[in-house]
C-alpha cells in the first residue's frame, strides 16, 4: 500500500515524483518444489492499477490483491 501511496497523495491528489515511485521488481517462476526455474528483472516499474480484495475480520478466507505494473525494461536472467 505504501508503494501505491507514493504515486499520488490520496488527500490532495498531488502526483509523486518518478524517482520516488518507480521500483525494480524481481519476478521468479517456481517449479512444484519451490526452486526458481525462470527469473525476470523488471526495471523502473510503476503501478498502473491496484485492486484490493475484500478482507473480512469474521472470515478466514484469503484476500486477493491484484496489481498491474508497467516496467520500462524487462531482463530475462535465466
Amino acid at each position: 500500500m505504501e508503494w501505491v501511496r507514493l504515486h499520488a497523495e490520496s488527500v490532495t491528489g498531488r502526483m509523486g515524483y518518478a524517482a520516488g515511485y518507480k521500483k525494480d521488481v524481481d519476478l521468479e517462476m517456481l517449479d512444484p518444489t519451490g526452486v526458481a526455474v525462470e527469473k525476470w528483472i523488471l526495471q523502473n516499474c510503476m503501478i498502473t492499477s491496484a485492486k484490493f480484495g475484500d478482507a473480512k475480520y469474521d472470515s478466514a478466507d484469503l484476500a486477493t490483491v491484484e496489481i498491474s505494473l508497467q516496467p520500462d525494461r524487462c531482463i530475462l536472467v535465466y
